[in-house]
């Protein structure tokens, strides 16, 4: 399937049919997250991955009572870091210098990037983040619908009751998405054979 057909195919399923996403294209669909681009490289968020019943049925139930939640072959959960400490940026620079062989001189000056932006009053870390966790979910649906698998990414959810359910350290890190994976039920889901609603070209692009 080509990118733009694929694309045209996928829209937010609302009807899954709990047939199983295989090991191996979950894989992909992981891989193509840990490929995604962000701000320096740094990755400031991690992918919680369930397919267990029992935790979809609770969080169905505590924070997020759309019916895909539990119809879905696996729910992937995106948490942000809340900041970057300095054991985390030197974690980093140290996987930096490692893998590309990096001078000590270009390590400083990744470093003194990273720090301009962590310790810059006006960002708000968090913030910056969450743009960055929604690159890489932007990368799990572009990989899904390119191997024919239904998703659907989820805001509307209680984040408190998440971030209980998950017992997360929020001092540290929060739930920020959710994308569920799987098939769509052609018989119940309403929305499959809708015309998907977007600008004409002309109308979202600007050419200066």
């Amino acid at each position: 399937m080509n990118l733009i057909k694929a694309l045209n195919w996928r829209y937010a399923t609302k009807r899954m049919t709990e047939k199983k996403v295989s090991d191996s294209n979950l894989d992909t669909i992981l891989e193509a997250i840990r490929l995604a681009p962000t701000a320096y490289g740094l990755q400031p968020f991690k992918v919680v991955v369930t397919q267990h019943k029992e935790l979809l049925n609770e969080i169905f139930e505590k924070s997020c009572p759309q019916i895909v939640i539990k119809q879905c072959s696996h729910l992937l959960i995106f948490k942000a870091r809340k900041k970057l400490n300095a054991e985390y940026v030197e974690g980093y620079l140290k996987e930096m210098k490692r893998s590309r062989n990096s001078s000590e001189e270009e390590v400083e000056r990744y470093r003194f990037k990273i720090h301009k932006v962590i310790e810059n009053p006006k960002i708000n870390e968090f913030s910056w983040m969450i743009r960055q966790t929604y690159i890489a979910l932007g990368y799990a649906t572009f990989a899904a619908a390119e191997l024919g698998i239904d998703s659907t990414p989820i805001e509307g959810f209680d984040t408190q009751a998440l971030n209980e359910i998950l017992k997360l350290d929020t001092d540290r890190e929060e739930a920020v998405v959710m994308l569920t994976l799987g098939y769509r039920d052609e018989k119940q889901d309403k929305l499959i054979e809708l015309p998907k609603i977007r600008k004409p070209m002309n109308l979202l692009v600007e050419r200066i």
